[in-house]
């Protein structure tokens, strides 16, 4: 059963969120590491924010497809399997990560401002249990962030000068 409607390529719309997204992600993982690095309180205040977005976009990315489609899937039918394999981790990482950074904060009675536009507020009292979990989820899932995002660009390249077929070109609006 088809849960999307089939079109040739993704919708402008869909590929903005999509390199929105994108930035916003791989700027947190930066942030993140730059601020393990230096220690800069900054850093970390724009990481937030940046997981912030990513977890607002994640729920408009699947609004979008709903309203505009995805494209089929390419290749042979392993393929297509491990494709949507490798999308369903990443929409995982998209929520959870976010969402578990969230936690921390929330657990540790902080409240989250976002690009100094609003606030989200932490609880009243500190939450240890909370806390360590979201710290244990969060630890754990930017290691398999790393993975999935190099083996998202990975594949995308691999399809793009390899197979050479319009994976690529799909995402980007290039198809003919």
């Amino acid at each position: 059963m088809k849960t999307w409607i089939p079109v040739k390529e993704f919708s402008k719309t869909n590929r903005i969120v999509h390199h929105i997204s994108a930035v916003m992600f791989i700027g947190a993982l930066l942030l993140m590491a730059y601020d393990q690095y230096v220690g800069s309180s900054d850093a970390m205040l724009l990481h937030q924010s940046f997981g912030v977005v990513v977890f607002v976009l994640y729920f408009g990315r699947i609004v979008l497809m709903g309203w505009f489609g995805k494209p089929e899937a390419l290749g042979t039918q392993m393929e297509q399997f491990l494709a949507h394999m490798a999308h369903l981790a990443l929409y995982g990482i998209l929520l959870l990560m976010p969402l578990s950074g969230l936690m921390l904060n929330i657990a540790r009675a902080r409240d989250t401002v976002v690009f100094g536009l609003f606030t989200i507020p932490g609880f009243s009292e500190r939450n240890m249990d909370i806390y360590l979990m979201a710290l244990d989820v969060h630890s754990f899932l930017e290691w398999i962030c790393y993975l999935l995002l190099f083996a998202h660009v990975g594949a995308s390249l691999f399809h793009h000068f390899v197979l050479k077929d319009d994976t690529l070109k799909r995402m980007w609006g290039k198809t003919d």
